[in-house]
C-alpha cells in the first residue's frame, strides 16, 4: 500500500554517512517508542486544536498522564505535491516543500542529504508525479518544538518503515489502523484533549463558618463552590486535507462529592451529591452533606477535607468512544480542606 518516495536512498547510507561525519542518528530512531513520553507544554507542528475548558499546562506537568508525543497526520492533497520553484523548505507549502524542511530539522542528515548528487531533482521528480493524484500526504507531527518531540517523530517514521522518506502517500482515510497506534485518530485526539482539560478548582464552606468554633455533637455543614464549569468538556480536533475535520469531544459527569475529616471521633454524612449541603437554618438538623464531631478538638484544630470525583468520557467523529481509567490517567479529582475548632459544652447543674 506504501509508495516508495526514493528507493535508492535507504536509512542505511543516511546513517553510514551521518556517522562518517561523527554524528548520531536521535535515540529514538534505533528503538521503540514510549508510551507515554517526556512532557511538552503545548502543540507544535500539527494542525491539531484543542478548544473548550482547557488548561494547556496541564499538558507538561510531571504528575500527568503525558499521552505519545508524536504521530502521523494528514496534510497535503495530491493536488498539492509539488509547485514550481521547489523545493523552498516550507511545514505549511506543499509536501515536496515539507519533506525538504523536516530533514532541515536535523541539520547534520542535512547537509549529508545536501552532498547527494542529483537527490534534489530525484526528490523533486517523485513529488511532482504525484501532482493532481487522488491520495492525501501523510506527515509525522509532534508536541513542543524541543528536540525530544522531533526526536519522537524522527523515531516514528523510521518504526513505520518508511525509511528516509519521511511523508507517506496514501488514499484519503480518517484515521484508523493502517499504522497501527500513531496515525491521527480519535483516540490520539481524545487523549490529547483529556491532558489540557481543566477540572474546575473547588472552595469548600461550612456551617459554621471557617474560623468560627463548632461544639461537640452539633452538625457541621458542608458544601463547595467551583471555580469553573462544574461539569468540564473540551475537543479536539484536526483539519484534514479534504476540507473535513476529525475530532473527539471529552466530557465528564456531575461531580461526586464527599467529605472526609482528620479524626476517627465523628459521624461523617456523604449524601453530598455534586455541591454538598448548604445550611437550612435549623441547627439541630443533620445534613446530607457534613460532619458530627463526637470529641471537642484538644490538640488542635481538625481538618475537613474535600473531594470532587468525576468520571472522564470521550468519543469521536467517526462514532468511537471510551472511559478514560486511572491509572494511566491521573484520577479526575478536586481536593479543597477547611480547618474546624471544636468545643464541649459545659453543663451547669
Amino acid at each position: 500500500m506504501r509508495t516508495r518516495l526514493l528507493a535508492s536512498i535507504t536509512l542505511a547510507a543516511a546513517c553510514a554517512a551521518l556517522a562518517g561525519l561523527g554524528q548520531s542518528v536521535p535515540a529514538l530512531a534505533q528503538g521503540s517508542l514510549p508510551a507515554g513520553g517526556p512532557a511538552f507544554s503545548h502543540f507544535a507542528y500539527s494542525r491539531v486544536q484543542v478548544t473548550g475548558d482547557v488548561s494547556p499546562g496541564t499538558l507538561g506537568s510531571p504528575a500527568a498522564y503525558t499521552p505519545a508525543p508524536c504521530w502521523v497526520e494528514p496534510r497535503f492533497t495530491g493536488t498539492n505535491s509539488y509547485r514550481a520553484g521547489d523545493p523552498q523548505p516550507s511545514a505549511t507549502g506543499d509536501a515536496d516543500s515539507y519533506w525538504w524542511w523536516f530533514v532541515g530539522q536535523e541539520p547534520a542528515l542535512a547537509g549529508v542529504l545536501g552532498r547527494i548528487q542529483g537527490l534534489r531533482q530525484a526528490v523533486n521528480k517523485v513529488f511532482k508525479a504525484r501532482q493532481g493524484g487522488a491520495g492525501w500526504w501523510w506527515v509525522p507531527s509532534w508536541i513542543s518544538a524541543g528536540i525530544s518531540g522531533y526526536a519522537c517523530a524522527w523515531g516514528l517514521v523510521h518504526r513505520l518503515n518508511w525509511s528516509a522518506q519521511y511523508l507517506d502517500y496514501q488514499f484519503p482515510q480518517r484515521g484508523g489502523p493502517d499504522t497501527p497506534g500513531h496515525t491521527i485518530d480519535g483516540r490520539i485526539l481524545a487523549d490529547l484533549a483529556r491532558a489540557e482539560l481543566a477540572l474546575p478548582a473547588i472552595k469548600v464552606f461550612t456551617n459554621p463558618a471557617a474560623g468560627k468554633p463548632s461544639d461537640v455533637n452539633l452538625p457541621v455543614w458542608v458544601w463547595v463552590n467551583y471555580a469553573g464549569p462544574e461539569q468540564p468538556t473540551d475537543t479536539a480536533s484536526v483539519p484534514l486535507p479534504d476540507g473535513s475535520t476529525l475530532s473527539a469531544t471529552v466530557t465528564t459527569t456531575p461531580p461526586r462529592v464527599s467529605v472526609a475529616v482528620s479524626t476517627g471521633l465523628a459521624r461523617r454524612y456523604n449524601n453530598c451529591g455534586a455541591t454538598g449541603s448548604r445550611y437550612t437554618g435549623n441547627a439541630t438538623a443533620t445534613p446530607p452533606c457534613g460532619v458530627t464531631f463526637l470529641a471537642p478538638s484538644t490538640g488542635g484544630p481538625y481538618t475537613i477535607t474535600v473531594t470532587a470525583r468525576w468520571t472522564v468520557r470521550w468519543s469521536d467523529s467517526t462514532g468511537e468512544s471510551g472511559t478514560f481509567a486511572s491509572p494511566p490517567w491521573p484520577a479526575p479529582v478536586r481536593t479543597g480542606t477547611t480547618a474546624v475548632t471544636v468545643r464541649e459544652i459545659q453543663a451547669i447543674n
